[in-house]
């Protein structure tokens, strides 16, 4: 299980986490979720590279691997920007987040594996599609070629499932689909052991 530490330390992958305050909801329409990815982009890749993301309506899951000590400014800087955007546009006042992001640092590699698992199917254990392939929030079709973004990193965890250095990236991406569907349960550690 991942420790609780209390800096961000570069070099290191981290489980960055947050949710709404209360029952609100921090994603109400398609609009607020490609405004929150854009801000992603803006603030958190030059801090940092990410692997995994999960936005469902009313949380967030990202894995990130951190560069530049900034990082959490750069989240003060995302969480700002979303909040003072999603008020003005609701006409709403107040915080939106429940307190600052949570973070949990992820000290064995094998471990993000099935920590992309458990944040991909977030949409399916909420009983919100079927497939995780139908979740448009997530980073999950980048992993199995179904969508190229410009800003995931899906190497790291992809390469978890390599047997030898000669795989394809589509026999990776195979291989990926299988694991999250179950298929391959033999790779990664189990994220509530």
């Amino acid at each position: 299980m991942p420790q609780e530490i209390s800096e961000i330390i570069p070099g290191y992958y981290y489980h960055i986490y947050n949710r709404a305050v209360e029952s609100s909801l921090l994603f109400n329409e398609e609009e607020n979720y490609s405004f929150f990815i854009s801000k992603i982009k803006k603030y958190l890749l030059p801090a940092s590279d990410i692997l995994v993301y999960c936005l469902m309506p009313n949380h967030y899951h990202l894995i990130v691997k951190i560069r530049d000590a900034v990082f959490p400014r750069s989240m003060q800087k995302l969480a700002l920007s979303y909040v003072v955007a999603y008020n003005n546009r609701y006409q709403r006042k107040g915080h939106l987040f429940q307190g600052h992001y949570q973070k949990k640092h992820v000290q064995h590699i094998g471990y993000l594996l099935s920590l992309s698992r458990y944040i991909h199917l977030n949409p399916v254990k909420a009983n919100m599609i079927k497939n995780a392939e139908d979740w448009e929030y997530s980073s999950y079709k980048e992993y199995i070629g179904y969508r190229k973004r410009d800003f995931v990193d899906v190497d790291v965890i992809l390469d978890l499932l390599s047997d030898d250095i000669n795989s394809t990236i589509v026999e990776q991406q195979t291989k990926y689909k299988e694991y999250v569907k179950g298929l391959n349960p033999s790779k990664g550690f189990n994220p509530f052991v």
